[in-house]
This record gives C-alpha cells, sequence and structure tokens, in this order.
C-alpha cells in the first residue's frame, strides 16, 4: 500500500527537479528600470536568421513600448540594454544541412549585470523561421519582464 504511494512521490519529485531548468526567463529586479536601449541582434553565421534582425528589433522595441518602458536612442540613457542573439545548433536528424536555432533575449543594466534572460524554447529549424515567428517569439518571451520602473 506504501509503496505506490512512495513511487508516487518520487516520480513527482523528480519531475519537479527536472522542470525546473525549463524555465526560459529568469528575471532578476536589481535596480530601477524604465529606459531601455535596444541593441541590433549580434550577427550570426545564418543568412536566414540574419535577414530577421529588423523584425526582432523592431519587436523588441513594440513589446518594450506596450509594457510602459521607455525606448531610448543611446545606450547612454537608458538604465538598461537588451541585447538579443541567435544560438545555432547542428540538426541532429537526416538533415544536417539545415542548422536548428533558437532566439534568446537578455537585459543588462549599467554594471553590466543580468536582469533577465529568455529563450524562444527548443531550437526548430533555421528554415521554419520568419517575420511572423520572430516577432511572436520577442513579444512572448519579454512578457516576462518584470514591470517597469516608476517614472
Amino acid at each position: 500500500m506504501h509503496l505506490p504511494r512512495l513511487a508516487l512521490l518520487t516520480i513527482l519529485g523528480l519531475s519537479a527537479l527536472a522542470t525546473i531548468g525549463c524555465n526560459t526567463a529568469t528575471p532578476a529586479a536589481r535596480g530601477p528600470v524604465s529606459k531601455v536601449f535596444v541593441r541590433d541582434v549580434a550577427a550570426s553565421s545564418l543568412h536566414a536568421t540574419d535577414i530577421l534582425a529588423n523584425a526582432v528589433h523592431d519587436a523588441g522595441v513594440h513589446a518594450l513600448s506596450a509594457q510602459g518602458f521607455t525606448v531610448v536612442a543611446t545606450e547612454g540613457e537608458a538604465d538598461a540594454v537588451l541585447r538579443s542573439s541567435w544560438q545555432t545548433q547542428k540538426s541532429t536528424d537526416n538533415r544536417s544541412d539545415i542548422p536548428k536555432v533558437s532566439l534568446s533575449l537578455s537585459l543588462f543594466d549599467k554594471s553590466n549585470r543580468r536582469l533577465f534572460d529568455g529563450n524562444s524554447g527548443p531550437a526548430v529549424a533555421a528554415n521554419f523561421w520568419n517575420e511572423s515567428r520572430a516577432t511572436a517569439e520577442v513579444t512572448t518571451i519579454l512578457k516576462g519582464l518584470p514591470a517597469p520602473a516608476k517614472k
């Protein structure tokens, strides 16, 4: 009678431990942030992702503005900087010519401490990314940001 209960508790405990690392956003409020500078996307080795740089940048600007942040034109005016990059990995299936990618967004304060980190989740084939998907992923990732500081 106790063995099934123990097995269930063990499975639940292991599941909880396994999913701890699956959180894609880790906000850490370290100071008031209301003004954010959005950097251009870090260049990658893939043309398929580089052509989405404007969509990622613009989506970041729109998402931050919609959440009440002030997006500024220079890093000097900003409380924090939003950086974005593509994470690339070789495909593990038979399509080795098409790498898999995911999008990573991070917010750093003036002293270069990471305040927020989020990503689009598991990597998918680069040919599945387009402007609509990039915009949707940026918007979803940035919804995990804490509210901006009062102005």
